[in-house]
């Protein structure tokens, strides 16, 4: 994994058989804990966004071969370069703090991994993040606390949480 960090090779990493995923993009941070990587779209064909997945959960990973290179329409991911405090985000409680001030995050959670939670963090314990969540309509719902140990997944920064916030902002 060092290598594809450090020559920001585009990668897929294979959770099965803890989970049916596969996620593809540009990995960042590795360690014991996260996994923090820039997220390919598969529908635009260019990087959009990060997430973190927990480090334990990879079974698997592999670099793209020369055709799906060849797929990447804007190779923009040096956009994403050099925008998080890795040395901050060395657990899922970390990059939690350091996503504070981020507008909106998604959060998936172990408990259902077909749905997820679309917020801004308004508190965080050790145990636990509270978020006041968005709905896909852009209006403002209810808080949700989600345990941390529960999180598979954090997204932020991609288009959609964009598109999401900028729809507030117009209201």
């Amino acid at each position: 994994m060092e290598n594809a960090i450090k020559n920001r090779i585009p990668i897929h990493v294979d959770l099965l058989p803890n989970r049916d995923e596969v996620y593809s993009g540009i990995c960042i941070k590795d360690n014991k804990s996260v996994f923090i990587f820039i997220c390919f779209n598969e529908e635009t064909y260019e990087y959009d966004g990060f997430a973190i997945i927990r480090s334990e959960e990879i079974e698997k990973y592999r670099y793209w071969d020369k055709e799906e290179l060849e797929e990447i329409k804007n190779d923009n991911y040096f956009n994403f370069i050099d925008k998080l405090p890795l040395d901050k985000m060395n657990s899922f409680h970390g990059s939690l703090v350091a996503l504070r001030e981020k507008e909106l995050i998604a959060i998936f959670t172990s408990e259902d991994n077909d749905s997820y939670y679309v917020g801004k963090i308004e508190g965080l314990t050790e145990t636990k993040v509270i978020l006041k969540l968005l709905s896909e309509s852009s209006e403002w719902l209810d808080l949700k606390e989600i345990v941390i140990d529960e999180i598979t997944y954090i997204g932020f920064g991609t288009s959609y949480e964009k598109d999401l916030i900028k729809n507030v902002l117009q209201q």
